[in-house]
């Protein structure tokens, strides 16, 4: 897949695990909800170069978020226990945000990136 191989596209990929914009989920989350796991990200480009579709596997901890695939990545943001999914990641120089929420295994929101100016939305199912 071409996202393991070329910058420009992976940040627009992290982007979209989580970026900037309003959030198109669920309101379920509820106070306390446990959103550790592990998740699909399936990333949609809807404005900019960048390619138009990526898939991307995240691991989540106490609310941290890290990669979950072969390619290290700068993290950092959090998910928190309502759900509310607020990250930043950066590689190679390129910076991408997410935004949106997660509730009952799987959420949505948006994603920008300033560096790559592209931005879209992404969805999330729990795998594990």
């Amino acid at each position: 897949m071409r996202l393991l191989s070329n910058p420009r596209v992976i940040a627009a990929a992290l982007t979209g695990a989580a970026c900037a914009g309003a959030a198109m989920a669920q309101e379920h989350g509820a106070p306390g909800q446990n959103q550790d796991g592990v998740y699909a990200i399936d990333i949609t480009t809807k404005q900019g170069s960048c390619d138009k579709a990526y898939h991307w596997m995240i691991a989540v901890s106490g609310g941290r978020v890290r990669s979950a695939g072969e390619m290290p990545l700068e993290a950092s943001g959090e998910i928190t226990q309502r759900g509310i999914v607020q990250l930043a990641f950066e590689r190679f120089g390129q910076i991408a945000t997410a935004r949106g929420r997660l509730s009952r295994g799987s959420g949505s929101g948006t994603w920008y990136s300033p560096t790559l100016q592209c931005r879209g939305f992404w969805q999330a199912s729990r795998q594990g």
